[in-house]
Formats: C-alpha cells, sequence, structure tokens
C-alpha cells in the first residue's frame, strides 16, 4: 500500500435516524474522540464543487461500505483520505456538525469489518465469518487473540486490526488501519493479569496474496493467561491502534487452543 500522509482508522457504525437504523463507514478524526461520516461529508463536498447528481457520485467513490471501499482499491482508500482532509479542514475552521461527526459512545459501533469475504488462518483453515463479534461482547473463554491482514486491490493488503477466535464466533477489531503494521505490542489482560507480545513478531511475515475484504489471521503469539478467573471478569486486548473490552460468562471456560 502507498504511503498516505497520515494514518487512516476505518470501521463501521450504526446509526440510529427515528424510528431506523443506518449503517455508515466512519474514519476516526486524528486527535479526537470523534467520528467522520465519510459518505455524508462526501456528498456535502461534491455539492458544493458543483457536480451534477452528488448523492450518487458519492455512493460510488465513498461508499458507506468498508468492503465496497477495499474492493475498488487505493484509489478508493486515497479517495477517502481526500474526503477526511477535507472534513478535518472543515473542523479546525468552524466545527464539523455532530450529524457529520459524533463522538464516540453516542452510536453502536460494530467491528470493522462485519460482513468479509473470508476469514482464514495462516495455516489455510477458513473461520466463522457470519457469527463476528466486536468489543463489548460476553464471552465463555479467554479468547486468542492476535493481529490480521485485509485484503484490497493492487497491494498484498491494505491495513490490519486486532483479530481473535473465541467459542462464540469471530472477533475483531473496531477499527482497520490502513497501511503497513507498526512498531508495538498486544496485550491481553484479565483482571489484574496482563500478558503483551511484541508486533515484531511478525516483521518478516510476507502474507500471501489477497483478494479484497478476505481476512488472514497471522498466527497468534503465546500469552501466559491465568488458567482460573473470576466470573465476570474483564478482558482487554489492546494496541497502539485499538482497544477492545469484553466479559466473561458467568461459568468461564480454560482458554482455548487452535
Amino acid at each position: 500500500m502507498p504511503t498516505l500522509q497520515q494514518e487512516i482508522k476505518l470501521g463501521t457504525a450504526i446509526f440510529k435516524e427515528g424510528a431506523s437504523e443506518r449503517r455508515a463507514m466512519v474514519a476516526l478524526m486524528p486527535g479526537t474522540n470523534r467520528v467522520v461520516d465519510l459518505n455524508h461529508v462526501e456528498r456535502l463536498r461534491l455539492t458544493k464543487l458543483g457536480e451534477g447528481r452528488a448523492d450518487a457520485l458519492a455512493d460510488v467513490l465513498v461508499p458507506t461500505s468498508l468492503r465496497q471501499l477495499l474492493e475498488s482499491g487505493h484509489r478508493g482508500i486515497q479517495r477517502v483520505a481526500q474526503t477526511l482532509a477535507y472534513a478535518e479542514k472543515w473542523h479546525r475552521k468552524s466545527g464539523l456538525p455532530e450529524r457529520l461527526a459524533p463522538t464516540i459512545g453516542t452510536f453502536k459501533q460494530l467491528p470493522c469489518l462485519p460482513r468479509p469475504l473470508s476469514l482464514k488462518t495462516s495455516l489455510g483453515h477458513f473461520l466463522d465469518r457470519v457469527n463476528i463479534h466486536g468489543s463489548g461482547a460476553t464471552l465463555p473463554a479467554i479468547p486468542e487473540p492476535t493481529i490480521a491482514i485485509v485484503g484490497s486491490t493492487d497491494t498484498k493488503y491494505a491495513g490490519y486490526c486486532i483479530a481473535a477466535t473465541s467459542l462464540i464466533g469471530t472477533i475483531l477489531g473496531s477499527w482497520l488501519c490502513i497501511g503497513q503494521l507498526q512498531q508495538g505490542e498486544i496485550s491481553v489482560g484479565i483482571g489484574t493479569n496482563i500478558a503483551s507480545a511484541s508486533i515484531d513478531t511478525w516483521a518478516d511475515l510476507m502474507p500471501p496474496k489477497l483478494y479484497p475484504a478476505e481476512v488472514l489471521f497471522l498466527p497468534p503469539p503465546m500469552f501466559r493467561t491465568p488458567t482460573v478467573v473470576s466470573a465476570g471478569e474483564k478482558i482487554v486486548i489492546e494496541t497502539y491502534f485499538d482497544r477492545l473490552e469484553f466479559t466473561l460468562e458467568p461459568e468461564p471456560l480454560h482458554p482455548i487452543v487452535q
């Protein structure tokens, strides 16, 4: 993926609009706790430029679906970067309206890619792509966290996110980070116990070519997690780009092993 001027974190949100709900692709506005409704901002931008059929054009250039964006490849991602830069300039100048840049916590955030093309492990085993869960889920056992890379066109992959396997399905993080993995750590915290591993674990990994919206789970690091935990214990999976929180069911099981 060619280098962008800034890190872009993309996700999927559900907004309440009266009695109905609307799903949209969003980007985290750097330095804030607000997200940009990218499609709506692009509609307004194109309208101000005098483009004909601005709404229809925006749906093509900056779709409401992250999967559709990945299918459009690098040009689509560059368009999203332009839309986000426009939103940031607007926000610095006069403040973006709440309807275009809501605050985190005022809407429901889904896993970054709720409808992937496929999910598989580095050994080629396919994972559940229907029962996908995000932060806030209740889990029957301690999950096995790792990093997943997400495919696009034009390149080996578009970006990466937190991922984990669970007895209730698959877990994907809230944010898909566009670009290459950076240095840092991934940690899993259970109560006061925290275990971590270096992201450099995957530094020399050469991933295969992935199709757009195809998700590849990298080999999970070895975490020393407690074998006995209290009912209702909180679990936190964290990296430099995302933080996920979960709760163990009343009768937690032992950690799963792939």
